[in-house]
This record gives structure tokens, C-alpha cells and sequence, in this order.
């Protein structure tokens, strides 16, 4: 029997065991109230958790236009940070869904989020292994952690989780639940969800898979990269064989089910692996530079991570048609030895549609793309590196008829010297040494005159070709160099540049928005939240480009372009030929499609044959008259251009000239004086040529002197230069090099000069200045352009 000193100090323990006991509960449950306002911190607004989505995989599709006016799509490209696409619980085999819930969360149904005895179970775990070995994690758990937290094994995550999970508990069903885990889990290889893990590793659906296809998925969570069939067989087919046995206990499945499917191999079942990240099926240059452009624009999070179903303007018909013809017309001219051998020699092209502005094809080069990466048909961000050379001079030639020149406007092909302001002289060179004399601005444009085009930009002025080149090609006009040599096409532009500044003629002065995207909508909703209209800015009249298109349509039928030909449409275009054939071009169109086609090597080696009408022009005749009739393109040009197409038709070519020269219009071409709009005479001292109606030819000038009846006919033939409109002044003059007085017909090297010359030059011999020679029809086509 206890004393009563005993009992005393018995009851002075328990009090202060009593005491010690409520200061630590007090303590530990303001440590866990502190713990969980900390950790309460770190997590998302419970009203986020319903708007959540995961991380979903871009897709980027082709459109193909049917006759009947709906849509066929291909599929391009795949895009993803983690490689997932949506799929409902619906459609997710049953197999599946319990082989889940038996390996990973047995008790999932019957808990709310947590699972104490699973706690408890990897508490002993870890205290025998010494490490963080299990987390006791149910499903609920494990989808909060993938969702919003990181894989670190410390118990400040472990508490994020759990709070997590019981709120998800809260607000979904088990369904829903389990739906979301399904479509956020990783099975490794870059594969998350269900649906692209059913693809990567049996190239199906989820509702084919097989209960042995069913059981490996759901085994390869706890552990992908271990785990996996196409590194580890072994160790997977043995988790396979754990997740059937789960699956008998919880009675899933029967014990002769177990048995079958158990014995399946894994081989040939598993798909072949695929690469992860960019996953490029077709058309990868357009692939690649969309995608670029999409970053751009929303994001590389959105791209990469938005779920966003991407339906281009490209068409896969154009597109292959393109591939085609670029890599035979590439590979035929390297066995030639025209190009270099190899990935040096290469191409390019782009084909635009023209009353649209749609990207219908694009190839960035010739040969396996991961070798030849560089998009040669449209870099991107840095302007194209490459000259268009002649193919530059319808820009130039379309400036003048802004202006108020004609086709028939004269302008000289003799040689010329212009003072860079250093008392040097820059002396350009046609082409041909046969290349001299007058010429029509339609027949320099034919045979590719560099001496006229040059004398165009030194009338009108730099900045002038500048300003509407720029608007022309939709570029900034800081792209133009501010240099004479612009008229040669001493610029960088690229064949969709180019294709797209081509739609200006083609499209009756108006310019196109250029346009790869139709549309984007989401993977979730469906909604549309990108769809451009098509948009045109009229950048010259309808009447230059009418003239354009006939003009440009001589170059194909008697001009440097003859082997453009496209079958049952009216072509047009231009060649284009830098100094030793570095860079050879044709861009052309028809009413409905325009193209460009670029040639050349990589290393900017000479191509001492190449031509655009020899290397260019007959892969992109080839590929339009397949994609025109493979398209069903049959449109017209403009009304009072003159070419129609055969299919309607047209006339002979040189009624389209007559209708285009203004000849059945009863329109005139005069030289006027620009001090005083009349007609010149050979007292005036700055003339242009004038397109008048019928009726509307202004008088003589009376203003510079003299006045004799014929004299303004003398000053036409003596002098063939012009300038813009808005001219005045002195103006410059075109001297003999040789005489120093005013060049006459016979000159054979001249000069401008601002200073007016006090006489003409008669002492030069006679050169046949009315039409150049031409070469004999036996010599090669090619020799005549440039």
C-alpha cells in the first residue's frame, strides 16, 4: 500500500506530465496550423483547380480544297513539351481503367483523397530501408502532384499533396478523377496520357488495347524510364505480370485471363519508337517556319503546351507536285555538272495563291531536311541572302507606267557611266554585247536589258523605285539598298517574297495579305480563336498591272522565258541571272497561282551556265501545269490586259500587245516637256515620255525656244530617257562620252550629265539603234537573258 508521500508525488507527476502533455499539443498544433498556413501558401486558388488543364500537344495540319468545297486536312506536324492528347474516360478500356486503380491506388473508391493505412504502410518502409523509398501516394495524390507540384521526396511537399487531393475530392467525382490522372500520367518516351501512350507503344487507340497491352501502361508509372518495354523487356514483361496478379486478387479479371494474357509477348506488339519533341510528318520547311511564326505570335508555352489544332493554307497536292519537280530538276542539273555536287547545289521555291495570298506550297531545299535544315525558300527572321537579279525589273518597270510611261515609252540600251558623287563612274553592262541601241520598254523587258532599266531608275530616282518597290513586295524600303545597281536587282529577297510581290500584277494592282494559317482552334473546346480574312492594299493602278501582265507575258512567248510555258494558261513572268549564274531565278504566274523558283549553290560558288530560263523555267513549267490542273485553276486576268488563257480562247500575241499598247484604244505615246506638260521640242530642256487618249495630246511647248515644225519628232529620236512625274528643273541630260555634247542616235557610250549640253553629236557611226541584233536561233535560248 502506497504511502501517502508516495501518492503526493504520483499526483505531482501526472499533473506535470498533464501540463507537458497540453504545452506539446498546444505547441504541435501550432506548429501544424503554422506548418499548413505556410504550405497553404505555396498553393494554387482552389476556385483555379476546375480550370485547370494539362499540357497538350499541338497539332499542325495541311487544308486541301475538294471540288465540292469542303476540307481534307494532313496531318504536318506535332509540337509538345509533354507529348499528350486529351481522350474521355468513355473511350478508355475498362481493362485499363482497374489495372490502374489495382496496381496504383487499391482503395481509391472507398477513400476521400487519402489513404492512412497506405501511410502508415510506407512509414515502416522507409524507417527499415533508411530513405524516403515509398510515399503512400493514392491516385488523387499523385494527380496533384503532377498537376501543380515537384517530385521531391521532403514533407512540405508531401503536405501540399495531401491538402491537394483532399481538395480534388471535394470538387470531382472519382471519375472525373480518375480521367484527369489517365490524361496526365507519363508512360515515358515523351508520352503523357493514355491516348499517345496507347499510340507511341502499340500504334492504336486506347479502346483497341488488349488487358496485356492494358496491364503494361498501367505498370510503367511507378517507373518509365526502368520500366521501359524497348530498354528493359525483362523488367517490364515482370511488372506486366504484377499488375495481372493485382488485378486476379482484386478480382478484375479471372485466373484463365490472368493465364492468357500473361503468356502474350511483347514482340511484335510494340509499335516502332519514335523520336520525341518536333515531330515534322511533312512539309517540314513550312512546318518549321509556321511554327516559328506561332511562337511569335502566342508563345512558345501556348505552342508548345496549348493544345492548339493548327489548320494551314498549305495544300498537300501543290505541295508534293513542288518536292517533285524541285528534286528532279535539282538532281538532273547536278549529274549534269551544271551545280555543285551534293547539298552545295541547291533550290528553292514557293507557289502563292494569287486572289488570296495563301502558302499552298513551300520547299526550303533539296535532300534529307535534317541536313539541309536552312529554309532557303523564306529564312524567317533574317532577310533571304541572295540576289533576284533581272527578276527584279518588273518592280522597276512597273514604277514607270506609274508614272506615266507605256510599253511603247523608248528608252536607250547604249552604254552608260553615272558619277557616284567621288568623281568615280559606275558604268553597268547589258548582258549581250549585242545589246544596245533603242528599245520599247515591252522589248527591253523581253530581252532583259539591263542599260534601260538602269536608265529608268536614273529618271525616275532611287528613292522613287524605293518607295513603290517596297510597297510592291510588302518589305520595308531600309531592305532596298539606295544604289543605282537596284535596277539590276542588287537586293536580298526570297522566293516567297518574291512569289508574293508577283500577285501584285497577276491581282490588278492590288497586293494580298500573305497569309499560312486558316485557322486555329483548340484541342478542348473547338473554339475558333484565329481565323484571318483575306485583306488587299492597292499598291499600283489596275491599268500598270494590265500592262504589266501583257508585257511580262511577252517575255514568255518571245522573250528570255520561253520555256515557261504552262499547259491551257496564259504565263507570265521573269527571268533573273546575277553575275557568273551565283543565283538564277524564273517567277511567274497565272491568274491564279503565282511562283518562284531559285537556283544556286550554297557556298555562292558560279554557275558558269546558269540561267533562270535554262535551270529555273522548267521546273516551274513543269509543277504549275500539274498543280493548275490538278487544282482546277482556271481564272482570268483582269479585264483590258489581253491574254486569256487557250482553254477561252485568247487572241495571237500581238493582238494582246495592240490592246495593251493602247493601238485599238486610240491612245498616243508623246515626249513631253516636264517644265510645262506640252510636247517637247528639242529646245526643252527635261523631257518623259506621256500615254494621252485620244483627243487629250497636249500642244507644243513654247516656252524653251525655237519652235520649227518637226522638232519635237528630232528630240524624240535623239533623246529616249524620261523621268517621273513632278519633275522640273534642269533635269539631266544623256551625253556622248566621246564628244561631250548631247548623245545622238549613233553614240555608243554615254553618259548623264546635269549640265545641258551645248549642241547634239553627229560624228558617231550609224549602229542600227532601231533593234538590237539578235542572236540565231541555233545558239542556246539561255545565252540571251539575264
Amino acid at each position: 500500500m502506497l504511502t501517502r508521500g508516495a501518492l503526493e508525488r504520483y499526483a505531482r507527476f501526472y499533473r506535470l506530465l498533464s501540463a507537458c502533455l497540453l504545452i506539446g499539443t498546444i505547441a504541435g498544433i501550432g506548429f501544424l496550423g503554422g506548418t499548413y498556413v505556410e504550405v497553404r501558401k505555396d498553393l494554387p486558388d482552389p476556385e483555379n483547380l476546375e480550370a485547370y488543364r494539362p499540357r497538350l500537344t499541338t497539332q499542325i495540319f495541311s487544308t486541301e480544297m475538294m471540288p465540292d468545297k469542303t476540307e481534307r486536312h494532313t496531318l504536318l506536324g506535332r509540337v509538345f513539351k509533354e507529348d499528350r492528347e486529351p481522350e474521355e474516360l468513355r473511350n478508355v478500356p475498362e481493362f485499363l481503367q482497374k489495372a490502374t486503380v489495382a496496381i496504383e491506388d487499391r482503395p481509391f473508391y472507398r477513400h476521400r483523397g487519402i489513404d492512412p493505412k497506405g501511410i502508415m504502410r510506407a512509414i515502416v518502409v522507409n524507417i527499415r530501408s533508411g530513405a524516403m523509398a515509398q510515399g503512400g501516394s493514392t491516385i488523387t495524390q499523385q494527380l496533384a502532384r503532377n498537376m501543380w507540384l515537384t517530385r521531391e521526396k521532403t514533407i512540405p511537399r508531401k503536405l501540399k499533396e495531401m491538402l491537394l487531393a483532399a481538395e480534388l475530392e471535394r470538387r470531382f467525382s472519382k471519375a472525373e478523377i480518375l480521367e484527369m490522372y489517365l490524361n496526365e500520367v507519363y508512360y515515358g518516351h515523351g508520352a503523357y496520357g493514355v491516348k499517345r501512350a496507347a499510340r507511341l507503344f502499340f500504334n492504336t487507340s486506347p479502346k483497341y488495347l488488349s488487358l496485356a497491352q492494358c496491364a503494361l501502361l498501367a505498370g510503367l508509372p511507378r517507373s518509365p524510364i526502368a520500366l521501359s518495354p524497348y530498354s528493359f523487356p525483362a523488367r517490364a514483361r515482370a511488372r506486366r505480370h504484377q499488375v495481372l496478379l493485382a488485378m486476379v486478387h482484386q478480382g478484375f479479371i479471372t485466373p484463365e485471363q490472368f493465364k492468357e494474357a500473361d503468356e502474350e509477348p511483347l514482340q511484335p506488339k510494340l509499335a516502332k519508337l519514335k523520336e520525341r519533341g518536333i515531330t515534322a510528318f511533312k512539309a517540314p520547311y513550312f512546318t518549321h517556319m509556321v511554327i516559328r511564326s506561332l511562337c511569335d505570335q502566342y508563345g512558345d508555352d501556348q505552342v508548345y503546351g496549348g493544345g492548339l489544332q493548327v489548320y494551314t493554307t498549305l495544300d498537300m497536292r501543290a505541295q508534293e507536285i513542288a518536292e517533285e519537280e524541285l528534286t528532279k530538276g535539282i538532281e538532273s542539273l547536278r549529274r549534269q555538272g551544271a551545280i555543285r555536287d551534293g547539298l552545295t547545289g541547291q533550290g528553292a521555291m514557293c507557289a502563292v495563291e494569287v486572289k488570296t495570298g495563301n502558302v499552298l506550297a513551300m520547299v526550303g531545299g533539296v535532300g534529307p531536311y535534317e541536313k539541309t535544315q536552312y529554309n532557303r525558300a523564306h529564312p524567317g527572321r533574317k532577310p533571304f541572302g541572295r540576289q533576284p537579279g533581272s527578276s527584279f525589273k518588273p518592280y522597276v518597270w512597273a514604277t514607270a507606267l506609274e508614272y506615266g510611261y507605256g510599253p511603247n515609252s523608248v528608252f536607250s540600251g547604249s552604254p552608260i557611266s553615272i558619277a557616284d558623287g567621288t568623281g568615280k563612274y559606275w558604268t553597268p553592262k547589258n548582258y549581250s554585247p549585242r545589246q544596245g541601241g533603242s528599245y520599247t520598254l515591252r522589248h527591253a523587258l523581253e530581252e532583259s536589258v539591263n542599260l534601260v532599266s538602269v536608265r529608268i531608275v536614273k529618271k525616275l530616282g532611287v528613292e522613287t523605285v524605293r518607295e513603290k518597290t517596297s510597297q510592291m513586295l510588302n518589305i520595308p524600303r531600309e531592305r532596298i539598298r539606295p544604289f543605282y545597281s537596284l535596277a539590276l536587282g542588287a537586293n536580298e529577297l526570297s522566293p516567297l517574297e518574291q512569289a508574293t510581290g508577283y500577285c501584285v500584277f497577276a491581282n490588278g494592282g492590288e497586293r494580298p495579305t500573305r497569309n499560312f494559317i486558316r485557322r486555329i482552334t483548340t484541342t478542348w473546346s473547338g473554339d475558333i480563336i484565329f481565323e484571318p480574312r483575306p485583306e488587299y492594299l492597292r499598291v499600283i493602278r489596275q491599268d500598270t498591272a494590265v500592262s504589266m501582265i501583257s508585257m511580262l507575258r511577252s517575255v514568255v512567248t518571245s522573250g528570255t522565258g520561253r520555256r515557261a510555258y504552262v499547259e491551257g494558261q496564259p504565263a507570265c513572268g521573269k527571268t533573273g541571272t546575277t553575275n557568273s549564274g551565283r543565283d538564277v531565278w524564273w517567277v511567274g504566274f497565272t491568274p491564279d497561282l503565282s511562283a518562284a523558283v531559285w537556283v544556286g549553290n550554297d557556298n555562292n560558288a558560279p554557275m558558269p551556265r546558269g540561267t533562270g530560263g535554262g535551270f529555273c523555267a522548267p521546273i516551274w513549267s513543269r509543277f504549275m501545269s500539274r498543280t493548275c490542273k490538278e487544282l482546277g485553276f482556271h481564272g482570268e486576268f483582269p479585264s483590258g490586259s489581253g491574254v486569256r488563257s487557250s482553254k477561252h480562247g485568247g487572241g495571237s500575241d500581238s493582238e494582246e500587245r495592240k490592246k495593251d499598247d493602247g493601238e485599238d484604244r486610240g491612245s498616243r505615246t508623246v515626249t513631253i516637256c516636264v517644265s510645262t506638260g506640252r510636247q517637247a521640242t528639242s529646245y526643252c530642256p527635261a523631257t518623259a515620255e506621256r500615254t494621252f487618249r485620244s483627243g487629250q495630246v497636249p500642244g507644243r511647248c513654247t516656252t524653251h525656244g525655237g519652235g520649227a515644225k518637226g522638232e519635237g519628232e528630232v528630240h524624240k529620236r535623239e533623246h529616249r530617257s524620261s523621268a517621273p512625274a513632278g519633275d522640273s528643273g534642269g533635269g539631266s541630260y544623256t551625253v556622248c562620252a566621246k564628244s561631250g555634247l548631247r548623245a545622238g542616235p549613233n553614240c555608243s557610250q554615254t553618259i548623264e550629265s546635269s549640265r545641258a549640253p551645248s549642241g547634239t553629236c553627229h560624228s558617231c557611226g550609224s549602229s542600227g539603234r532601231d533593234k538590237p541584233e539578235t542572236k540565231s536561233d541555233s545558239k542556246p535560248e539561255s545565252k540571251k537573258e539575264n
